[in-house]
């Protein structure tokens, strides 16, 4: 059975590496559609401690250099903050609470746990594919790029790539990822958020099952972090 898995994992190992730059336009990159009448909005940068100025100017040239962000001239900017991470690292946020209040919402319904859990009845091998930086991997439409520019003391960059913060951003997740594995969901397949759940009733099901997504994350680029099996069955 371990065999089996690791040739599945290993015929496409791509999938499982880091994305780099900019990935291929998807049917479902991010719009931030404004209400009308509404100037650009413009928030004063925080004033954010010495010590971690330099951890800013670390994750903005990681950020420049992997081509998910630019520089910017637009008339937006929002402020950025550092987030504790639980393993100690600093996660880079982009405060669009002043933008998001001006954005028309979208009405995308979001799935909700009970919903998804009933669809496992019955089966009994379980993978779980975690997406690599899974909103990174979709796009900011190229005529709203500049209503995603933060001001550090740097400079002013805008977002190439959807960053977390903004309104319905995870309703633009879920409805590409709803898109993509259409044919499979509520069959052997269930995604909420940046998880990717497959299940399968025997062994040699749930390995066709996995080769499956992983030819259909291979051919829509997407790249994965990780896989966990769940839940194996008692042999016996």
């Amino acid at each position: 059975m371990e065999l089996e898995l690791t040739m599945t994992i290993k015929q496409y190992k791509n999938v499982f590496e880091k994305p780099h730059g900019l990935l291929p336009i998807q049917s479902h990159d991010h719009t931030i559609p404004l209400m009308p009448g509404n100037a650009h909005v413009k928030v004063r940068p925080y004033h954010y401690p010495h010590s971690q100025k330099t951890e800013v100017e670390h994750i903005n040239a990681e950020m420049l250099l992997k081509g998910i962000i630019q520089p910017s001239s637009s008339p937006f900017s929002s402020p950025v903050l550092l987030v504790k991470k639980k393993d100690g690292t600093w996660r880079f946020c982009t405060d669009y609470r002043a933008l998001n209040a001006v954005t028309i919402k979208d009405s995308f319904s979001m799935p909700t746990v009970d919903e998804l859990l009933d669809e496992l009845f019955g089966a009994q091998y379980f993978s779980k594919l975690d997406l690599h930086s899974g909103y990174h991997q979709i796009l900011i439409s190229l005529e709203d790029h500049y209503k995603t520019a933060f001001d550090t003391y740097q400079g002013l960059y805008e977002w190439l790539v959807m960053p977390f913060g903004l309104s319905y951003a995870s309703a633009t997740f879920q409805a590409l990822m709803n898109s993509i594995f259409a044919e499979f969901l509520c069959k052997f397949v269930l995604v909420f958020f940046n998880d990717i759940l497959i299940y399968s009733t025997t062994w040699n099901t749930h390995i066709q099952h996995l080769s499956l997504v992983l030819s259909t994350m291979q051919r829509h680029s997407l790249f994965c972090q990780t896989l966990q099996m769940l839940f194996w069955p008692n042999p016996n």
